[in-house]
């Protein structure tokens, strides 16, 4: 589930099939009206990685900005790497296209101590400070407006910095496995130096 974001039963239960084939260097990227948005990059071309379509009744009557950034094709192993991170975990998450959008991908460090989430998402910053404005700390990320979440209720094995997008919202979420839990890992530990990896990945034109 996407930090402080529930969906209702029904949309949960949308599948969408993966697409086969990768964004075509230059190819526009387009909002679900069709109106092109952000500009596209080339990304990883494992048939295993690609996201989701982004086109079905749900994203074509909510009128939302198509997601851009795919963290699981756009994010390199080097980058993954340089995070603390084993390129050999890259998974795709829970993708979800319905009334909103998040395109997901999941790593996990070599020792299996803690794993990273990237969420990128087409809700707005408003809409992230309703449901989470109350632990969320102004902060910036390369220039990018942020914020770090470190001590929502409940959550104590997690620590996450949300960056605004031009598309919505990009979280990058560092969550305590057991493991981890078992040595008093600190969640937060580099989490800005790893927020700040993720969002020269996101580029600036996104």
């Amino acid at each position: 589930m996407k930090p402080g974001f529930v969906i209702a039963g029904a949309l949960l239960a949308v599948a969408v099939a993966a697409c086969g084939t990768a964004t075509e260097p230059g190819a526009p990227a387009s909002s679900a009206a069709g109106v092109p948005t952000q500009a596209a990059r080339p990304t990883l071309a494992d048939p295993k990685l690609q996201p989701p379509s982004q086109d079905n009744q749900y994203t074509r009557s909510a009128g939302r900005p198509r997601v851009v950034f795919d963290p699981c094709t756009w994010i390199g192993d080097t980058e993954v790497e340089s995070m603390g991170f084993e390129p050999g975990s890259r998974k795709r998450g829970d993708d979800l296209v319905a009334e909103y959008t998040f395109l997901t991908c999941d790593f996990r460090t070599a020792d299996h101590t803690v794993s990273l989430g990237v969420d990128s998402g087409n809700i707005t910053w408003e809409e992230n400070l309703r449901k989470n404005g109350e632990w969320l700390e102004p902060t910036t990320v390369n220039g990018r407006q942020a914020g770090l979440v470190d001590g929502e209720p409940g959550s104590e094995n997690d620590c996450s910095v949300h960056l605004l997008t031009k598309a919505g919202v990009v979280f990058v979420r560092k969550h305590r496995l057991s493991l981890g839990q078992r040595q008093n890992l600190d969640p937060c530990t580099n989490i800005m130096e790893i927020a700040s990896v993720v969002e020269k990945s996101i580029g600036k034109e996104n």
